[in-house]
């Protein structure tokens, strides 16, 4: 059996945990939004065609975010197209994912919909065929107070109060080579410039969000060097960069550039999170230092998840009204890779989960059916619902084990958050070991006495095991009591392939 010992003290803090790290996003992609969210002939669909049995389980998620409505699709996008009455929206031909858009959900729509569960939307704009200009009218018409065309356009449309949208999407990968209108640094950094002085004239709260390098993997040549640049040109009119990621184990299941890890290298992906983090981190302060700047950009992880073997692929097309099957394993690294963003808290302050519904999404809803909750929707649901207050940094000597093309690397993820206000502490742990449990003792310094509440845990010997519509609850959690911690320490068993969650009361502070 393996072993882990790891130390939290309440004093060594990260941060704080930004209540937008539990963010999501919904795309105009296959059905995740059309016959997923929104389905005006499914039975559980209210009056304005959105389906209500995915409604509770997107609230009972936890979200707090949702990033909206692309994606690749946002850069070839004319949001005009989108408001207005609907029997006069025109139909195009979408691009991105090789479909006909109807246009029957646009801004108002979606933005009604998050308002009504107090969820916040984050907006991205067109800047691949899309020009500043188009942005900032896009701003006004959302959050213009009145005495304005677009924002008087709006309160013709039947919305008579501001949508007070506060973050923005500056396009979306545009280094990509698939991206519709792909532009180069140097073109993007001053598009992205252009667009933020008009969109901050048309609403000083606005904070932005510039598209960083979209992918850290092997052939991505612009790594690093794009998001020099784009801050060199940018930086005193954006808040926060972005990063993109899709975790992919599964050889046959290839996106834009070749990938050969196998199940073996699932431990070196957390590994390979955070080297990207702190190379983008390490991009962020130079240019702050270089220029002198007193600000601090942070990062939007906006997009991240895990390919499955059923997802769309970039400059293809999507794969219509499937859903992403999630398996337990698939869980497991959703937990890891939630316990990095925990342990960068500090820098990560925007994060969401792609997709929401159907393709890569936690909630699975295709036409005519119930709404099932993926393995992968449990993970994310503790750390929305439990990690509030601060994120604690780990004292930790983990195990490892061999991979097939990373060497040794770490086999257990673990992050904790203090809520001090409410006397609650939440240790989060994954193991991905595929053979072996481990046997964690867990310190926990200056809490002083501290009572077990709980034990959460994700497991099934089958790694493979998903939920379905003929059984959507093979993978779900199953909770046991826990023990309280005798002189500060506590010893607990982390089965394999496991997710786990241990709840402790503290002294409220």
């Amino acid at each position: 059996m393996a072993k882990a010992k790891v130390l939290f003290d309440k004093n060594f803090i990260i941060g704080e945990i930004d209540k937008r790290l539990s963010g999501s996003f919904v795309e105009h992609l296959g059905n995740c939004l059309y016959g997923g969210i929104y389905d005006p002939s499914h039975p559980e669909s209210d009056a304005h065609g959105f389906r209500e049995d995915v409604k509770s389980l997107i609230k009972e998620l936890g979200v707090t975010a949702i990033r909206y409505p692309g994606g690749n699709f946002v850069s070839g996008y004319n949001w005009k197209d989108g408001i207005g009455p609907k029997e006069e929206r025109p139909h195009r031909r979408e691009m991105a994912w090789k479909t006909i858009e109807t246009n029957q959900v646009g801004i108002n729509e979606f933005a009604a919909y998050l308002k009504g569960m107090d969820i916040e939307l984050i907006e991205a704009v067109n800047l691949g065929t899309g020009t500043p200009m188009e942005a900032g009218e896009l701003v006004d018409y959302c959050n213009g107070g009145g005495n304005t065309y677009w924002s008087d356009l709006r309160k013709k449309h039947g919305v008579q109060e501001p949508h007070g949208i506060e973050l923005w999407c500056l396009g979306n990968e545009m280094d990509g080579e698939w991206q519709i209108n792909m532009l180069t640094a140097k073109e993007y950094a001053r598009k992205a410039k252009e667009a933020a002085k008009i969109i901050k004239w048309m609403d000083s709260k606005a904070k932005l969000i510039a598209c960083g390098t979209c992918t850290n993997e092997v052939g991505h040549t612009s790594f690093g060097e794009w998001d020099r640049i784009v801050l060199e040109e940018a930086y005193d009119y954006i808040d926060y960069i972005s990063l993109h990621r899709y975790f992919n184990y599964r050889p046959g299941k290839q996106l834009a550039y070749p990938m050969h890890d196998d199940i073996s290298d699932i431990p070196f992906f957390f590994r390979d999170l955070q080297d990207y983090l702190d190379t983008i981190i390490s991009v962020c302060d130079f240019i702050k230092g270089k220029n002198r700047k007193n600000k601090t950009i942070h990062i939007s992880f906006d997009e991240w998840g895990v390919v499955t073997q059923d997802g769309a692929v970039p400059g293809g097309q999507d794969d219509g009204h499937g859903y992403a099957q999630f398996e337990l394993l698939d869980a497991v690294i959703y937990g890891g890779l939630l316990c990095t963003f925990l342990n960068n808290v500090d820098r990560i302050k925007i994060a969401c989960q792609s997709l929401l519904v159907n393709a890569g999404g936690m909630i699975s809803a295709v036409p005519g059916r119930k709404a099932i909750r993926q393995a992968v929707f449990y993970p994310f649901r503790d750390v929305a619902r439990l990690a509030r207050g601060v994120s604690l940094r780990p004292v930790a000597e983990l195990p490892e084990i061999e991979t097939n093309h990373h060497g040794a690397q770490k086999s257990i993820a673990v992050a904790a958050a203090h809520d001090g206000k409410h006397g609650k502490l939440h240790v989060f742990i994954m193991n991905c070991d595929l053979r072996e449990d481990c046997e964690l003792t867990l310190t926990f310094g200056s809490f002083g006495r501290l009572k077990g509440l709980s034990h959460s845990i994700l497991y099934n010997d089958d790694i493979h095991l998903a939920n379905n519509f003929q059984n959507d609850s093979a993978v779900s959690p199953q909770t046991i009591g826990l023990k309280s911690p005798e002189n500060g320490t506590i010893t607990v068993l982390i089965q394999k392939h496991s997710w786990n969650v241990l709840s402790f009361e503290t002294d409220h502070q």
